[in-house]
């Protein structure tokens, strides 16, 4: 059995890599933020299919990462395709966790301004996993 990585760890490394965020969540985000960024797992449906089948040792985890990014469009917009760049075929280890991501829908989803013209963007990505192999 593969032993799941933590949202709180995943959450800990972005934090660490994209240093312009003052605000991180887990889960639901306080709405009062101008600059934040919630990290919650989905239920998107995992595909099973062969490009996955070289690896069976890693878990997957599917992730969305939701940005709200000040009232100016253009600003949201370039901090998002910035962590998407950022992420998009990234290797790196979380402890003893080997990981990669591929993110999806070849960039940021635009959700428009909340109800305070907060702009929100968000990145769903596929975070594969494993313990060990250093």
């Amino acid at each position: 059995m593969i032993d799941r990585i933590s949202t709180t760890k995943i959450k800990d490394y972005l934090k660490s890599v994209i240093i312009e965020c003052p605000k991180w969540y887990i889960g639901q985000m306080d709405q009062n933020q101008e600059k934040a960024i919630a990290i919650y797992t989905n239920r998107r449906q995992l595909e099973d299919n062969s490009k996955y089948k070289r690896l069976k040792s890693y878990g997957r985890l599917p992730v969305t990462l939701l940005l709200r990014w000040t009232k100016n469009y253009n600003t949201a917009e370039g901090m998002a395709n910035k962590i998407y760049e950022l992420l998009d075929c990234s290797s790196f280890f979380i402890d003893d966790y080997r990981c990669n991501i591929e993110c999806f829908y070849n960039g940021p989803i635009d959700l428009g301004p909340d109800e305070n013209g907060i702009y929100k963007l968000s990145i769903e990505l596929n975070l594969l996993y494993r313990k060990g192999g250093q």
